[in-house]
């Protein structure tokens, strides 16, 4: 169900979307690091974009489209300094997103969308409620989740948000408690096997 996200086939090159210089006359060592840099952005650019849209379910894909590459027009110029790409872009693409001149939903008060409205897909019942579950939380919980889903360990998704870990392990259980609540996990409402499959597909 990953066509509700972009793929790696759907991004410009990273040098046309960077106005990275031209390789030719360069030195090996700049050669190499921007080769790094480019493979880092074409592993990552899409799952940095599905993890902003998991924060910020109300946001177009183009602005979450933005902030990533904003962030990786930043790492270009820090590439050589920064000692884990993964979580840095993460850190930054976040705060690139609640600087966007856009209200989204920060709190579970809202009555976020399902998915984001420049997506056609069309999903299956159970991935529609596992996504306005994760959608309903503070965006402190969506925040720590969508980290969790990436594969952070709590160490590392506590230096991403600059919390202690004792508060993303916190985070994460509120979370994953308002979850099951809101999706009936347990009490008739749903098969938690069921709703796991749904959260798979969607690559949550």
């Amino acid at each position: 169900m990953d066509e509700a996200y972009p793929s790696a086939q759907d991004l410009p090159p990273a040098g046309l979307r960077t106005g990275a210089i031209a390789t030719e006359k360069r030195d090996p060592v700049a050669s190499t690091l921007q080769g790094e840099w480019e493979a880092c952005y074409r592993a990552e650019m899409p799952q940095l974009i599905r993890y902003l849209m998991k924060c910020f379910g109300e946001s177009d894909m183009r602005d979450a489209a933005d902030a990533a590459q904003s962030a990786f027009a930043e790492l270009f110029s820090k590439w050589s300094t920064v000692r884990s790409p993964r979580a840095w872009l993460r850190t930054v693409a976040f705060r690139q997103m609640l600087r966007q001149p856009v209200e989204y939903p920060l709190d579970a008060h809202s009555e976020p969308s399902v998915h984001p409205a420049s997506s056609p897909l069309e999903l299956r019942e159970q991935e529609r409620q596992v996504l306005a579950a994760l959608r309903r939380l503070p965006l402190s919980q969506r925040q720590v989740m969508a980290l969790a889903y990436d594969q952070f360990s709590y160490r590392e998704i506590a230096d991403i948000i600059g919390k202690s870990e004792a508060t993303v392990r916190k985070n994460i259980e509120r979370a994953r408690t308002a979850m099951r609540e809101i999706l009936g996990i347990g009490k008739g409402g749903g098969s938690a096997k069921e709703h796991l499959k749904a959260v798979e597909r969607l690559a949550l």
